[in-house]
C-alpha cells in the first residue's frame, strides 16, 4: 500500500486547521452586520456562559440606540430611538424585525413623530406589538405596519401618559400591560400595571396611574421586564459601568434572584423555547465612548446563570 507523502500530509493537516479556525470563528462569531466603528468581536461579558446566541443590533451605523425587545411570531422585534449625541436622548424612532436564526433584518418601521425614545416593546399576540414611549403607549398592527414601512399604516389605538406613568419600558402578561418607570431615585422607580383593554376603552385620552389594578416599587435604573412562561416577572438594570437582571415575584415585587449582566443592557423577552432574549446600548454611536462596547440582542439560558 502507497504511504501517504509528507507533502500529502502537510497539505491535510494545512486544510483541517483552515476548517478548524473557519468552524471556531462561526461558532464564536456574531450573526448579522457589525458596527463600521467596532474593529472585532467583543470579548467575554459577565454570565456570559449563559449566552446562547448574539446577533449585532441593527442599524448602528445609522446612529439607532437600542432599547425595546421582544419576540413574537417567531421573530425578535426591537426598538430603536436615532441619536448619535450623548447629551440628547431623543429621536426618530424605529422598529425593527429580525430573525433570530440568521440575524437577518426581516423588516422595519418607522414610529410617529411624537415619538422619541422607544424605551419599551411587548408582543400581545395576534400579530399585536406594543411600543412604549416616555409618555405615550401605541398599539399597532404590525403586518400592516411592516407592510408600509410606517407605524401610522398600522396604528390601532393610543394611550397618553401622565402623572406616575412613565414608558421607559413595557410588558404584557396576558391581560394587563406593565409601564416601568426608569428612576435613579428608589421612590420614583415602579412598574404599574394597566388593563389591555384601556387602548379600546380610552383610546387616544390621558391615562394616570389612577387607572392602574396595581403597582410595586422596582430596582434603580431599570430598563426592561419580561413574563417567564411560569409567569415571573424579570427586570434589567443598567448605566455606562454595570448591568443586572433580577427575577422578581409578579405580585409583590420580592426579588427571587439576581444576577450580573453587561453593562447598558436594556429591555428583555422570552421566546417560546424559554430563551430570555436581550439587548445592550453599550457601543452604540451615541455611547461609543464607554468602556464597554457590546451593541448586541443576545439569548441567555436562565438556567446557566451563575448564582451570586
Amino acid at each position: 500500500m502507497m504511504q501517504p507523502s509528507f507533502q500529502h500530509l502537510s497539505r491535510a493537516l494545512a486544510g483541517l486547521l483552515l476548517a478548524c479556525v473557519a468552524a471556531g470563528a462561526h461558532a464564536s462569531g456574531f450573526l448579522g452586520n457589525r458596527p463600521a466603528h467596532i474593529a472585532s468581536d467583543p470579548g467575554p461579558v459577565e454570565n456570559d456562559q449563559a449566552i446562547v446566541a448574539r446577533i449585532w443590533a441593527p442599524d448602528i451605523d445609522a446612529g439607532y440606540v437600542p432599547q425595546g425587545m421582544s419576540f413574537g411570531d417567531g421573530q425578535l422585534l426591537v426598538t430603536s430611538y436615532r441619536s448619535t449625541d450623548s447629551s440628547v436622548g431623543r429621536g426618530p424612532c424605529r422598529v425593527h424585525r429580525i430573525d433570530p436564526r440568521s440575524g437577518q433584518v426581516t423588516g422595519k418601521f418607522d414610529m410617529p413623530d411624537d415619538c422619541g425614545h422607544a424605551g419599551g416593546a411587548a408582543y400581545a399576540g395576534k400579530g399585536v406589538l406594543i411600543v412604549a414611549d416616555t409618555r405615550r403607549l401605541y398599539k399597532i398592527d404590525m403586518e400592516k405596519a411592516f407592510a408600509s414601512g410606517h407605524a401610522r399604516d398600522g396604528l390601532l389605538a393610543t394611550l397618553a401618559l401622565a402623572g406616575e406613568l412613565r414608558g421607559s419600558f413595557v410588558s404584557f402578561d396576558g391581560n394587563s400591560i406593565l409601564v416601568g418607570t426608569y428612576a435613579k431615585e428608589a421612590e420614583k422607580a415602579r412598574v404599574h400595571f394597566l388593563p389591555y383593554t384601556l387602548f379600546d376603552a380610552r383610546n387616544g385620552e390621558t391615562v394616570d396611574e389612577t387607572a392602574a389594578s396595581r403597582s410595586f416599587p422596582i430596582l434603580v435604573r431599570a430598563q426592561g421586564a419580561a413574563f417567564d412562561r411560569q409567569g415571573a416577572l424579570w427586570l434589567t438594570a443598567s448605566s455606562s459601568n454595570f448591568g443586572k437582571v433580577q427575577k422578581v415575584d409578579p405580585v409583590s415585587g420580592k426579588v427571587l434572584e439576581e444576577h450580573g449582566m453587561v453593562a447598558g443592557i436594556e429591555d428583555i423577552g422570552f421566546d417560546p423555547e424559554g430563551r430570555l432574549w436581550a439587548v445592550s446600548e453599550a457601543g452604540s454611536l451615541r455611547w461609543s465612548t464607554w468602556s464597554t462596547s457590546y451593541p448586541v440582542i443576545f439569548a441567555l439560558d436562565t438556567a446557566k446563570l451563575r448564582k451570586p
